[in-house]
């Protein structure tokens, strides 16, 4: 009996095998039809599960159907099912919205030419083997079979162009062609300058993805790792965007890298060409034409009702969605972009013909229409959805591992799970969103605009590179009563995230002055970066520069959870307060006890103790209600910092891999840093002629730090030992940095008679207490902020094994801010 159900099966299979296999590829194709496009926005979740079978079916069960096929006796019934042949064909070239599931798929692409022609010439033998030499039903089955073969057959090999055009390694070579680039930037925003009137106006979705095709170039040279220097006027239209809002500027460049997610992913690159466009008109004609022949002149005398059912279903299928392809492409502004370098330009665009098109493209567009609220913009799909991950390290400690964390960490999918549940679970507010790049923007501009008038206050590349963090502490300033701050940074990147990340959560959870009105909003921005870099180091390492420390995250991990075990009992609790916070309080009062040498008695907690360290020391420098504004600022743009160098040095690889799982904020920030051009790698911008600071500039840098040596002196509130400046030259230094595993700087080298003298300062100079002769004016501050900067960076006694940075910085306590 058993062995009757599996025979009556086995049978049954045999029989509908290929039937099956064809109308799995057809499911197949539709599924990636419809859920392709979703990984610009969000790249997790069921729908990305079904996105991922869909594509690995799609190229197995193709073909699969063509070698059964190959291998079937020339019959009458297989005649009409090698006709299914040049379909499998075109379900293998895919959508328009799909050519490569990952960026793996484009370095392969010389691997699927030969897949490619293998795959055509098995389609080939099917159709000569039972079409061509069975006589073709009369013979309407052979024009038929021919030409919806060559149609097929051209998209397939498409699809392999379009692979090979998205290879990062290609995109770069074509980058080095430095004429197409200038040509096409000084084609296409000639008309964009004018209808944007100067950046005065906010750009809409249509304005700004314009003006993103006119910056794509700079965007592709900087995916590609291009090291063509852009010339003058690439530079001064890549700066254009700084002269807007943020939100225009974000708009910008989400939407570059929305069309740098068309190259890479999908066929726009090969569709928006003369070859292109001809494919998407023949394509739905000859469909036609195949359905007209196959309808009215072949006979289905013979042939199974199920079969015949299956061909007009493809041939259907087939005609619709090569027409919504074809209009599609008229629509796009990848056809605006392809108009304006072509003789069609004053045919079409001049005339608002192409505009009329894509409206009513756009309004026959049923998946755009909706009934609840106010239709969405045609463009707003290319938009960054807003959504970062997020990971608090205190919170993961503190609750327990639920069944399906522990399931996948047995079979060795803790990764995946980890990807799962904190990516893309937290949206940035508006208002956190302007303060990031509010500060992002403004950082930016000061890249080029003061370089040579200001060298203490704009950026350098150095500064971003090789310091995270560092830069805004020495420039926290004050113009009347100080209060010292020692502000730790690691030596490695990813053990410096750690540090901050533990200070930050204890600071927030444990301040008392940090739910003011202003303090508010800086506090939700602190935690949403603080999270966002936290995450990237526990889940998404290939976004972080350096070295990928996993045994160092894991270690702080495991020693965060024997702390909350041996402890948790000490913290007290009430109905208010959570188990995150009572693990804040541990970590805070650990410092605040007798026991100061916690953390040096075991080598595994010092990160923690660090981190401890660090809340404390803000939350000694934020005890006053008047003082915590200003130190939630310094906090912010310290992660800030932190944010620009993850985004700045993290590999090009890293970002376009990115572009297909939702985007990542950090790939927003490094195209918008690419975008002020001083920050390229190996590379100088325009403005920043000067190697060294002039005479005049190091006197003014050593007389600041004089007076703030003096001020220090003068200063035994906290009774702590000072200890000599080991960068005599705060922001810009004069000889190369040094480096952040250096434990206390060198002790003075001791003059002699063959040294130089020294440049005769003024007296002014030479006396900078004493006060000036009657009836002179006031000399006018140094620096913009007023009173100089006392910044020491030291190692204390206790800890210089483990030479860790520290930078002391001053607080000011009233009428001042921090330097932008």
């Amino acid at each position: 009996m058993e062995q009757g159900w599996v025979y009556r099966t086995a049978q049954l299979f045999t029989i509908w095998d290929i039937q099956a296999a064809v109308l799995s590829s057809f499911a197949a194709h539709l599924v990636l039809v419809i859920l392709a496009g979703a990984r610009r926005r969000k790249a997790s979740g069921v729908r990305m599960l079904l996105l991922w079978l869909a594509y690995q079916l799609g190229n197995f069960v193709a073909p699969y159907a063509l070698t059964n096929l190959s291998l079937c006796d020339p019959s009458p019934r297989q005649q009409l099912i090698a006709f299914w042949a040049p379909f499998l064909l075109h379900h293998l070239a895919g959508p328009d919205n799909i050519s490569a599931l990952s960026l793996e798929d484009n370095a392969l692409s010389g691997r699927e030419v030969l897949t490619v022609a293998s795959r055509i010439g098995g389609a080939t033998y099917v159709l000569y083997k039972h079409v061509y030499i069975g006589g073709g039903g009369g013979g309407a089955l052979i024009p038929a079979s021919i030409i919806i073969f060559a149609v097929g057959a051209t998209k397939y090999a498409e699809r392999a162009f379009a692979l090979w055009r998205g290879d990062l390694a290609n995109i770069r070579s074509s980058s080095k062609k430095k004429g197409q680039l200038s040509r096409f930037i000084t084609t296409c925003s000639g008309t964009l300058a004018i209808r944007s009137t100067g950046w005065e106006r906010c750009l809409d979705d249509e304005d700004a993805l314009m003006v993103a095709h006119a910056m794509l170039p700079l965007c592709r040279r900087a995916m590609a790792d291009s090291s063509v220097p852009a010339d003058g006027d690439t530079l001064h239209a890549s700066r254009e965007i700084f002269g807007t809002s943020w939100d225009d500027t974000c708009k910008v460049v989400e939407m570059e890298l929305s069309l740098m997610y068309d190259i890479l992913y999908t066929k726009e690159a090969v569709v928006h060409t003369w070859h292109g466009y001809g494919i998407r008109v023949i394509s739905p004609a000859a469909i036609a034409a195949t359905t007209v022949l196959f309808g009215f002149y072949y006979s289905k005398e013979g042939q199974s009702k199920p079969d015949v059912m299956i061909t007009y279903v493809l041939l259907a299928a087939t005609f619709l969605l090569d027409t919504s392809w074809l209009l599609r492409a008229l629509g796009s502004t990848w056809m605006h972009g392809f108009l304006q370098c072509s003789w069609l330009h004053h045919a079409i665009l001049c005339t608002g013909r192409w505009r009329r098109l894509g409206r009513v493209i756009v309004s026959l567009d049923l998946g755009r229409l909706r009934l609840t609220a106010t239709p969405r913009s045609p463009s707003s799909y290319r938009r960054w959805s807003g959504k970062v991950g997020q990971y608090s390290l205190l919170r993961e400690v503190t609750r327990e591992m639920s069944l399906c964390g522990k399931a996948a960490k047995k079979i060795g999918l803790e990764n995946v799970w980890k990807e799962y549940q904190h990516s893309n679970t937290h949206k940035l507010s508006h208002e956190v969103k302007e303060a990031i790049f509010t500060r992002v923007t403004k950082v930016l501009r000061l890249t080029y605009q003061e370089a040579n008038k200001h060298k203490n206050v704009g950026y350098s590349m150095t500064n971003i590179t090789t310091n995270w963090g560092q830069v805004t502490a020495k420039r926290f300033a004050s113009k009347s009563e100080e209060k010292t701050v020692h502000l730790a940074f690691g030596r490695e990147f990813q053990e410096d995230i750690l540090v901050w990340h533990i200070a930050t959560q204890v600071f927030l959870m444990c301040g008392s002055l940090l739910h003011g009105k202003h303090s508010g909003a800086h506090a939700n921005a602190i935690k949403a970066l603080s999270d966002y870099l936290m995450f990237l180091v526990a889940v998404r390492r290939h976004m972080l520069p350096g070295l990928k420390l996993r045994s160092l995250y894991e270690r702080t991990f495991e020693s965060l959870q024997r702390v909350w075990s041996k402890d948790r009992g000490k913290a007290g609790s009430c109905c208010s307060t959570t188990e995150e916070e009572q693990l804040a309080r541990i970590l805070r009062h650990k410092k605040d006890d007798a026991d100061r040498g916690w953390g040096m008695k075991d080598a595994e907690i010092s990160i923690i103790s660090d981190g401890a360290n660090l809340a404390i020391e803000l939350l000694e420098a934020g005890a006053e209600e008047f003082q915590m504004p200003l130190l939630l600022e310094l906090v912010f743009n310290v992660w800030v910092d932190k944010l620009l160098h993850a985004a700045t040095l993290c590999s090009p690889e890293s970002h376009a891999m990115q572009l297909s799982r939702g985007g990542e904020l950090t790939t927003i920030v490094w195209i918008m840093v690419q975008h002020a051009g001083p920050f390229t790698i190996g590379e100088k911008g325009p403005d920043d002629d000067d190697e060294e600071p002039t005479d005049d500039e190091t006197q003014q840098v050593k007389h600041g730090d004089k007076v703030g040596e003096e001020k220090k002196a003068t200063d035994g509130k906290r009774g702590r030992d000072k200890e000599p400046l080991s960068d005599p030259y705060p922001g810009y230094p004069a000889e190369p940095p040094k480096p952040k595993w250096a434990s206390e700087p060198p002790p003075p080298k001791p003059k002699s008679a063959s040294d130089p003298p020294p440049p005769k300062p003024s007296l002014a100079e030479l006396k900078p207490e004493s006060a000036p002769p009657p009836g002179a004016a006031p000399p006018p501050p140094k620096t913009d902020v007023g009173e100089p900067i006392a910044v020491q960076t030291r190692a204390p006694k206790r800890r210089r094994e483990r030479r860790r940075s520290y930078q002391d910085v001053d607080i000011h306590q009233r009428g001042s801010s921090v330097e932008h």
